[in-house]
């Protein structure tokens, strides 16, 4: 597991061999939720929602570093 970015009290992870659609998982001591990285829409709900809108505007600015750490944590062989 790749840890992308961490806050206070949020974390970005990306898993290795994950399930598609890409995406990214933000926890909080609260939850857990999924979002999309193409678009960054929130798949799963469970992180605490002013954690997870700080988590979604840092990853606005990173799109690109978190396709390219999907790509490498979750190459199929």
């Amino acid at each position: 597991m790749a840890t992308v970015h961490s806050d206070r009290n949020w974390k970005i992870k990306i898993y290795p061999d994950d399930h598609a659609p890409p995406h990214f998982h933000v926890q909080t001591p609260d939850g857990e939720s999924l979002v999309e990285i193409d678009g960054l829409q929130v798949l799963g709900k469970g992180a605490n929602p002013k954690a997870l809108k700080a988590a979604l505007a840092w990853a606005t600015s990173h799109k690109a570093e978190l396709q390219r750490i999907w790509n490498e944590q979750n190459r199929r062989h």
